[in-house]
Parts: structure tokens; C-alpha cells; sequence
């Protein structure tokens, strides 16, 4: 295989976020930390203003253990 092998290693321990919109992923962080002060209402309605899609509100104020962790340990 040709090419470079410095950019297959990068390339091969490189994380790659799935939410590219960084506002969006933003908000639903806050929405998560949130819940557990604001309760389920006032956080679905925080993030419906900030125009989170209805689908990412109900997936992550539903089940709050199944987040994405992005590198976090």
C-alpha cells in the first residue's frame, strides 16, 4: 500500500468526534448537567430554544448513561 506511513499512524490512533456541530454538542452537555438541577421539563425546554434536534433531546434526557463520551475517561 502506498502512501505515507506517519499518516496511517496518525490516522489510526486518531478519536474522531460523530457531533461535528461543536454548539450542539455543547448544549447537550449542559442539558445533561442540568437535568439533575432543573428536572426533565425545564432542560427539554433549555435545549428546544437552542434548537438541539427533538430526536438528541429525547435520546439524551432518556437515557443519560448511553452518552457518547468522546475520550473521556
Amino acid at each position: 500500500m502506498s502512501g505515507s506511513r506517519r499518516r496511517k499512524q496518525q490516522v489510526q490512533h486518531h478519536m474522531f468526534l460523530r457531533r461535528k456541530d461543536i454548539l450542539t454538542r455543547f448544549m447537550v452537555d449542559l442539558g445533561t448537567l442540568y437535568l439533575s438541577t432543573l428536572g426533565l421539563k425545564k432542560t427539554r425546554e433549555l435545549m428546544r430554544r437552542q434548537h438541539v434536534p427533538e430526536t438528541v433531546i429525547i435520546r439524551v434526557l432518556s437515557f443519560p448513561g448511553f452518552r457518547r463520551t468522546y475520550g473521556r475517561t
